[in-house]
């Protein structure tokens, strides 16, 4: 059994590590974000999808029932799209170096050298294809670029 402490008051929860996980990262998303609704922080988190959230229209926009899903599956998502917040973060401090002006003239390689996500692309091309499609699009590669890197 869990003991934690809320405002000077100590609860013992039957609550497991699991559900701690699940609720530190919507803490952290609240306190990130004040203004964002409580259903937004678990839609961003992905705790909450449309049935298919690769192409909601598809679905009418639906959103998918979750009450089968286990702990371990919610905990995987919220970290799969905290990863995407950081990239997506770590990508707009790359475009802001001063390195990356007249990146028209460049190479592929000399983008992502330049502007420091060599090693993320790498990473991503093997294990995420949307991850690395969207470091190539930031780095203004054209789209048939694109399709021939990541076949």
């Amino acid at each position: 059994m869990a003991t934690f402490l809320i405002q000077n008051v100590v609860f013992h929860s039957g609550m497991t590590k699991e559900h701690r996980i699940i609720l530190n990262a919507i803490e952290e998303a609240l306190n990130r974000d004040p203004e964002l609704r409580f259903g937004q922080a678990l839609f961003n988190l992905s705790i909450n999808q449309f049935v298919n959230p690769d192409n909601p229209a598809e679905a009418d926009y639906k959103m998918r029932d979750i009450h089968g899903d286990k702990d371990s599956d919610i905990i995987a998502r919220i970290r799969r799209q905290q990863e995407w917040r950081e990239l997506q973060q770590k990508i707009m401090s790359a475009l802001e170096k001063p390195d990356l002006n007249g990146i028209g003239g460049m190479t592929v390689n000399e983008r992502l050298y330049v502007s420091g996500l060599m090693d993320d692309f790498d990473k991503y091309k093997k294990s995420n294809k949307r991850f690395a499609q969207f470091i190539l699009e930031r780095l203004k590669v054209d789209r048939d670029s694109i399709e021939k890197i990541l076949k």
